[in-house]
């Protein structure tokens, strides 16, 4: 299963990154592409804690639910509600500066995920409960497929 901490994938994703541009259209949803390099930078910050998140899980999300989206279960194209703490639409969040300033600080904080210790402490993920640093990995990764084909990339 593809995760960014495999070299591979994490090298196509930030391919795809870098081909990205400023007007790609979306296919779907409401964010820009700046808003959505934004939004991607965020999911890591609330791995690592930089953004803290409430609990909203439950015994289905943490048992079940969680298992189906890390073994690839496509998310339905507009209709997963992004955590509040992070959500531009209602004003959290990273806000865009320069496209080009966000897509550096994205492939920087790509980077300081993959520098993490093994044994560093992870934030439970809001929806799915305790992840370890390999299914961050594969959550991000899967959480990134699905922005970039968003905007085509």
């Amino acid at each position: 299963m593809k995760n960014i901490l495999n070299v591979q994938n994490r090298e196509k994703l930030l391919t795809r990154i870098n081909n990205l541009k400023e007007t790609n259209s979306r296919l779907w949803g409401k964010m820009s592409a700046n808003e959505m390099l934004c939004h991607l930078a965020d999911q890591i910050r609330v791995a690592t804690y930089q953004i803290k998140t409430r609990d909203f899980s439950n015994f289905f999300s943490r048992t079940i639910l969680s298992k189906l989206v890390l073994l690839g279960m496509p998310a339905p194209k507009g209709k997963v509600k992004t955590f509040s703490e992070i959500d531009l639409a209602k004003g959290n969040g990273t806000k865009p500066t320069s496209f080009e300033n966000d897509r550096s600080q994205l492939k920087k904080i790509v980077s300081e995920f993959i520098e993490k210790d093994s044994s560093f402490n992870y934030q439970p993920h809001g929806a799915f409960g305790p992840f370890t640093r390999e299914q961050w990995g594969r959550i991000i990764y899967i959480h990134f497929d699905y922005h970039l084909k968003q905007f085509g990339a």
